[in-house]
């Protein structure tokens, strides 16, 4: 599951393999994880290669800054 392709449409530096994304942090190394996205709803998230793991999940679809903002806040808490 972790041999992944370039999934740059994604975003910088993500990669993509059978279900799972490869997303790398702000403070160094990657999180797998897999996210979703439905009609009013988002969820993001992920764990890291020592166990550090996240998910958020939010009532709305955001996009533009918005939708960035829920990415930032995975890094954020696995970063910390």
């Amino acid at each position: 599951m972790r041999t992944t392709v370039p999934a740059e449409a994604r975003g910088p530096g993500v990669r993509y393999g059978l279900g799972l994304t490869s997303t790398p942090l702000s403070c160094g190394g990657v999180y797998w994880g897999h996210g979703g996205t439905a009609l009013g709803y988002r969820t993001r998230g992920g764990v890291t290669e020592d166990g550090r793991a996240a998910g958020i999940a939010v009532t709305t679809a955001p996009t533009g800054a918005a939708s960035q903002r829920v990415e930032a806040a995975v890094d954020t808490a696995l970063c910390r």
